[in-house]
């Protein structure tokens, strides 16, 4: 696993370029003799012109286009990106305005002309974690944040946001992370056109030293430059194209890729911005994960049951219960779901919660998980006399040993005799149980007793006899 460093180099690109929609506002500065900034790419990656996922943005610092980063398609008015391509390079202070360009376009961009065919967007908000500071050159906590616009510049390019327990899922398979950008292709080297590659899974931290982040690993030919700051990170899964948040920096120079893994920032770790963003555009907030699930086993069936979210309950159109691998099991508007038909074995699961948008978190598996077992031979009682001469048959339950629900326990003598039954109340769902029989043999003579339990799911075979007990 590879674990980033404290801190890792931005990869934020002095004098990006491209065009097709601008969204600063202050208008740029002209000159005569402009110098072209090539917004470079990915390097060793493969070139994605009209991949709608990624945007490329140029920063305005009030005189000049000085830098530009990446951006992915979080909404048609939102973009997901970095909170250093937000901020004056070393400073607290917001730019002055950006120019944003079609999702996946040809981009060119000046540095002291600005972007080449600007078009009527405007950047009306940049949403950030509460306390980022972009202070060094450094990747600082918390790099992440959204762009909101006065316009839509494309449609979502992402099935949705990654849930927690996506994340862990990814990391354990080493998954492949899809990487797109305007970054270089390696050092110096610089295009106009969004550059992909792919890079495994390395690392997944929902609350570290840095914030909410995950990191790419190594690849001996590609990895993220300059200007692939803010570019999006996704994974491709049975459940779609889950953006997992923004990449952020590297923990080596462009180009080095010996010893190369690249940091970005989980977007749903970022929940209350994210939140922000997509209240302030108008759309559905997103829930976060369901509460204190349980699960149950009952016959061939596991009863999972949760509580509502914390967070955005009311956005909530259904939950889905997901297996180990992801798979969706079982759909509901309820907090209780049925996963029935299950053959014996060990079952476990999580929720996800979703919203109109199919947009939900879902946490790593923490409940307790379900056996599912028939009913099978119960172990010798014990026999014990009890006051006023009545019987205290103790008997090893089925609780915890099968999932079958019972009805009854049957005690007999090694006559076959009905002694005594029922389901002790208190007992039910302890390991062991007493019934009290009160129709003892009285006849002096040595007698065996044998419990057997009564289920939905039919009845036990008789348990063994127990010891000796006499009747003098």
């Amino acid at each position: 696993m590879n674990t980033m460093p404290p801190r890792t180099p931005r990869r934020l690109l002095a004098n990006l370029g491209t065009a097709a929609i601008v969204v600063a506002l202050v208008a740029p500065v002209g000159s005569a003799a402009a110098e072209p900034t090539l917004s470079p790419r990915v390097y060793g990656g493969t070139q994605a012109h009209g991949n709608t996922s990624v945007v490329s943005i140029a920063a305005f610092d009030g005189s000049s286009w000085p830098t530009g980063c990446s951006g992915g398609m979080f909404r048609p008015r939102l973009v997901l990106t970095a909170a250093h391509c937000t901020t004056i390079h070393e400073s607290g202070a917001g730019v002055a305005g950006f120019a944003l360009f079609s999702p996946g376009s040809t981009a060119l961009t000046y540095s002291n002309t600005g972007p080449q065919g600007p078009a009527g967007v405007h950047v009306v908000n940049a949403f950030k974690p509460a306390g980022y500071v972009n202070t060094t050159s450094q990747v600082q906590p918390n790099d992440i944040a959204i762009l909101q616009l006065d316009a839509d510049l494309g449609a979502p390019a992402f099935t949705r946001l990654a849930t927690h327990f996506d994340m862990t899922n990814l990391l354990s398979a080493k998954s492949p992370v899809q990487h797109i950008g305007y970054g270089l292709l390696g050092p110096g080297q610089r295009t106009i056109e969004p550059y992909a590659t792919t890079l495994p899974m390395a690392d997944f931290k929902a609350d570290g030293s840095m914030g909410a982040t995950f990191a790419s690993g190594q690849s001996s030919a590609t990895g993220i430059c300059p200007g692939d700051s803010g570019s999006p990170a996704y994974a491709v899964t049975a459940a779609g194209s889950l953006l997992l948040g923004d990449m952020a920096g590297g923990n080596a120079p462009c180009g080095n890729v010996s010893n190369y893994s690249n940091l970005g920032f989980f977007a749903l770790g970022y929940l209350e911005m994210v939140n922000n963003a997509l209240r302030s555009a108008g759309y559905p907030t997103i829930p976060s994960a369901p509460q204190n699930i349980t699960v149950t086993g009952q016959n061939r069936s596991a009863i999972v049951s949760w509580q509502a979210p914390a967070t955005s309950p009311e956005t909530v159109v259904g939950y889905d219960v997901l297996d180990a691998s992801g798979q969706v099991v079982c759909q509901t508007t309820t907090t209780t779901c049925t996963v029935p038909n299950l053959s014996d074995g060990s079952y476990s699961y999580t929720v996800r919660s979703k919203n109109a948008e199919n947009e939900g978190d879902a946490m790593p598996i923490s409940a307790q998980p379900a056996l599912i077992a028939a009913p099978a031979q119960l172990p010798a009682p014990t026999v014990s006399k009890g006051p006023n001469g009545k019987g205290l048959i103790t008997f090893a339950t089925l609780a915890g040993r099968s999932s079958a629900v019972v009805t009854s326990y049957i005690v007999r003598d090694n006559k076959r005799k009905v002694l005594c039954q029922g389901v002790p109340a208190s007992q039910a769902s302890a390991p062991k149980a007493t019934l009290t029989c009160s129709a003892l043999p009285k006849k002096p003579g040595t007698y065996r007793f044998t419990v057997e339990a009564v289920t939905e799911m039919g009845s036990t075979p008789v348990s063994k006899a127990s010891r000796p007990f006499v009747v003098r």
